[in-house]
């Protein structure tokens, strides 16, 4: 980690413009760190959550699957048998499409071995055990003004914060929209019910529709510092929008609380656009900073 940081991110900290340099992204280091363990006859854990298909806008996917070979430093890997992803996705239709990727394409194309999906949400409230999740009713018996609505409304915007989405549907809330109770529960728990380690996650990459600074403030505290992983890559668009349209009390940001958490755990953030990549730089920055200088 060190290594890539001070060579591929090494552009940010040297102008201070605080552009992030083509070389310093998510797909590269997931790239670097995919090749590293293969080095290393190792296995890299990632934690994925908000997979949706498992392909549309999907960062994992292009990032090991090969789609997409628009960025600086990603090759395509023919040989996954290194990764073990978790995909943690709620919505039952995209579920179903998600398995279908990881085996029609990529376990008999990439030769991955292992994958764990996971159908739940994730929550930190400890009192309950499932969750209303609100999403868009893609049933056939569902009204006209809701199948005629575009693929990413139906299939892309689901969230446990059903009080923003009765805000973004307003009067086709009741048409649309379906209040689901999943089971839902910590990363850390539905790891262990899988029987994996939640200290051995290389990655975390989340889409979760805004909802990402209450599962970043959970995740935080659920590990001690050492043991949090080095790269979380997760969207800030939705919070953005939100902080707009939908503010919390007190004038507090959503985008702000998560960036605010992130700094205070070591972690540098990079924008990517529509998203973040955080790298835990805590143990080595100090040596970065000096190799700048």
């Amino acid at each position: 980690m060190k290594y890539w940081y001070e060579f591929k991110c090494a552009k940010v900290n040297a102008t201070h413009t605080g552009e992030n340099p083509a070389s310093c992204n998510f797909h590269s280091i997931g790239q670097h760190l995919l090749h590293h363990a293969i080095e290393l006859k190792e296995t890299l854990l990632t934690v994925q959550v908000g997979a949706m298909d498992g392909i549309s806008n999907d960062p994992m996917f292009e990032m090991y699957g090969g789609r997409k070979q628009d960025h600086v430093g990603v090759q395509s890997f023919k040989d996954l048998r290194n990764w073990l992803p978790v995909m943690i996705e709620p919505v039952p239709t995209n579920f179903e499409a998600l398995i279908e990727t990881y085996t029609e394409k990529i376990a008999k194309t990439k030769n991955l071995g292992c994958a764990v999906p996971i159908n739940a949400a994730v929550s930190y409230d400890s009192s309950e055990e499932t969750c209303p999740f609100c999403h868009t009713n893609t049933s056939e018996s569902a009204p006209k003004v809701c199948t005629d609505l575009p693929d990413w409304k139906k299939f892309q915007i689901g969230t446990l914060d059903c009080g923003y989405s009765k805000h973004y549907h307003k009067e086709n809330f009741d048409l649309c929209i379906v209040q689901d109770p999943l089971p839902c529960s910590s990363i850390t728990n539905l790891l262990a019910e899988r029987f994996l380690s939640s200290e051995n996650i290389g990655m975390v990459q989340i889409d979760i529709e805004g909802y990402e600074y209450i599962l970043l403030e959970g995740f935080m505290k659920e590990l001690p510092d050492h043991l949090l992983p080095p790269v979380i890559h997760f969207e800030r668009k939705v919070m953005v929008a939100q902080d707009e349209i939908y503010p919390l009390q007190e004038g507090k940001k959503r985008l702000k609380i998560a960036e605010d958490l992130m700094k205070s755990k070591g972690y540098a953030l990079h924008h990517e656009g529509e998203d973040l990549l955080a790298i835990r730089v805590s143990g080595f920055r100090a040596s970065f900073d000096n190799v700048m200088s």
